[in-house]
């Protein structure tokens, strides 16, 4: 009896063992996902969230954003009660980011206006440093570069 529970394991384990392999080749063969769809909605609002991410950066600019960042906090702590304030100081030693840290404040209706508006503020200014800075030709993930419509020759 112990040798058909030993062929039944073993049979198990191969079978096992050629899942995991034949999923892992599968997932190899794959291509990325930003390669076969159009970006969605989601993933257009994350990248435009933090463009100064993958941007090359002056001294100047960064230095810019941190100001404007650091002033944008301030002002968000200033509207916030002392148990709001812990967490929003708490959070944003752990780096989470803002939006998600603002839904996890409970905060009240004109709270939330008032947070709207810095963080409108805020995305301007930044908009407006990052448009100071030269534009550079960029290329995608898979190192294909957009290209540019040519005129039809006649």
């Amino acid at each position: 009896m112990s040798i058909n529970s030993i062929k039944r394991l073993s049979v198990f384990s191969t079978i096992f063992a050629f899942a995991t392999i034949l999923h892992a080749v599968v997932l190899a063969a794959t291509p990325p996902s930003s390669v076969t769809t159009p970006p969605t909605p989601a993933s257009k609002t994350q990248s435009s969230a933090a463009p100064h991410q993958t941007m090359k950066l002056t001294d100047q600019q960064r230095l810019q954003i941190k100001v404007a960042r650091q002033q944008r906090d301030k002002d968000i702590k200033a509207l916030l009660n002392p148990s709001q304030t812990t967490k929003f100081k708490a959070a944003l030693q752990s780096r989470q980011r803002i939006r998600i840290v603002l839904k996890s404040l409970d905060l009240n209706q004109d709270q939330q206006k008032q947070v709207q508006s810095i963080l409108q503020t805020y995305n301007l200014q930044v908009k407006q440093i990052l448009s100071s800075q030269p534009s550079q030709p960029t290329s995608n993930s898979v190192g294909v570069t957009p290209s540019t419509p040519q005129p039809i020759k006649k």
